[in-house]
């Protein structure tokens, strides 16, 4: 838990440099043992091989010489083998020892050198039991690398030689590589760190100025303040996809101030006019007949307006929300029942449809709204015994009125919200009905546009670009 505490506590900067350092530490570490075994292995191997060419070297003289009686009498009993061992020169001046060791124990050392240790297994190789073999020994303070073998010529058996080097130079050597291996070490290590906390720094660069940047829209609400998505690593993508964030926060503020003041302004109006007639109604109770029904009929469509108004807010509003969920969607069934809607509100217009299937993948109740809207709009654009054309082709939804079409200077705001053409102005609407057309579009992947027709009138198009289904006539 101390640990992992420990870690919490650090910045994610430390940590990384932390990590960084102890992976080169580690790797410098196994690096520099492995290279110390390496070199002593070598080194050893190229004193065994020394050790085991001059043993190749080495010759036995036998001889006989008198046996004395074991009782020291100095009587001569007959005679006993004695073998002399002919070792190589040592023109390196290495300092080889060399002694013979008999089964039983028993050693013969030359004059001028010291004796070395004899273990049991020495005895064994002696006696033809065991091969010969490599050891570390200490002799009177000193380290020693010993090969105990047996001699090539056969008059030798029963005896082992052993030939001893000195370790003391090569010892010298490998501790002075010790300490080189673990100077360079530290420093590796040493520099590793400053590096790592280097390299951290470069790396996290566009982390801190993403911090920075949710610090100051945290602190400002300044939405329009961007990250530099440099490079195209992750943290560059990073800053990127911050950005794209921001960009669709600052629309979707603007938009929802935008949204406030113009439903401010629309409401205003009717209100303003609403509380007119009813300050009326209230100062002239004597009022009736024509004039009494003439005030309360604009009340009624003031408050009628004002509910279509907040219910086209409503369903802004709800359209920036989590969608609900999708279905399979036959459009022409929609469009013939929102057809039959239009023809009782607008009894003065006549709609023609020809309708086709059209299977889309989405909300049945907000496209009935949507084409609800088109066939609305086209209603109340058409002259008294006009016609409104209905169409699905292919993927398309067209709605056609034979109005007085639209000014081609308007055609870019005609989805725009609260936007009403001048001559629309005297009109009863609120501006939004076009616009939840547009948003129930882009939330079904479809796209409407307003056309200017040959022949004049206006025409709508909702395109679905991922219609489903085979095309039958109903």
């Amino acid at each position: 838990m101390l640990g992992t505490r420990f870690g919490k506590d650090l910045s994610f900067q430390a940590r990384l440099t932390l990590v960084a350092a102890t992976a080169v530490a580690v790797t410098v570490i196994v690096s520099a043992v492995i290279i110390y075994w390496g070199v002593r292995t070598v080194v050893m191997d190229g004193i065994d091989s020394s050790l085991k060419q001059r043993a190749d070297q080495v010759t036995v003289q036998v001889g006989l010489v008198p046996a004395q009686s074991r009782a020291g009498s100095g009587v001569i009993v007959g005679f006993e083998r004695e073998l002399t061992l002919r070792t190589p020169p040592d023109p390196d001046g290495n300092g080889v020892l060399w002694q013979s060791v008999g089964t039983d124990g028993t050693t013969k050392v030359p004059s001028d050198q010291v004796d070395l240790p004899v273990s049991a297994r020495d005895r064994h190789v002696a006696a033809g039991d065991t091969d010969p073999y490599y050891r570390d020994e200490w002799v009177r303070g000193a380290p020693y690398r010993i090969y105990t073998f047996t001699p090539s010529d056969p008059r030798a058996s029963g005896v082992a030689v052993e030939a001893a080097r000195p370790l003391g130079p090569t010892y010298a050597i490998l501790d002075i590589l010790k300490i080189f291996l673990g100077v360079v070490s530290l420093a590796g290590i040493v520099l590793a760190a400053l590096l790592g906390r280097l390299i951290s720094q470069a790396a996290l660069g566009p982390l801190h100025r993403l911090t920075r940047a949710v610090d100051h829209v945290t602190a400002t609400r300044d939405m329009t303040s961007r990250v530099p998505d440099e490079g195209r690593d992750e943290l560059g993508r990073l800053g990127s996809h911050f950005n794209q964030m921001l960009a669709a926060l600052d629309q979707s503020l603007r938009m929802q101030r935008q949204l406030v003041a113009d439903a401010s302004h629309e409401l205003r109006t009717p209100l303003a006019s609403m509380r007119t007639n009813v300050e009326v109604l209230q100062r002239s109770p004597e009022l009736r007949g024509h004039e009494r029904e003439r005030l309360l009929t604009d009340v009624i469509f003031q408050i009628e307006q004002l509910t279509k108004l907040i219910g086209d807010l409503i369903d802004l509003a709800r359209g920036d929300q989590t969608p609900e969920e999708r279905e399979e969607v036959r459009v022409d069934w929609i469009v013939a029942a929102a057809v039959e809607r239009a023809a009782i509100n607008w009894p003065t217009v006549r709609f023609d449809s020809d309708l086709h299937e059209l299977v889309v993948e989405g909300q049945a109740r907000r496209l009935d709204r949507a084409i609800s809207n088109l066939l609305d709009n086209a209603g109340k654009w058409s002259p008294s015994g006009g016609v409104v054309d209905v169409q699905i082709t292919d993927h398309d939804l067209v709605v056609r009125d034979h109005g007085p079409g639209i000014d081609p200077s308007d055609l870019p705001y005609v989805f725009d919200r609260f936007w009403r053409a001048p001559a629309a102005r005297g009109m009863p609407g609120s501006g939004l009905g076009l616009s939840i057309v547009r948003q129930v579009a882009d939330a079904h992947g479809a796209i409407v546009t307003a056309e200017l027709p040959l022949g004049g009138g206006t025409l709508m198009r909702l395109r679905f670009a991922n219609s489903k289904g085979p095309l039958s006539r109903t």
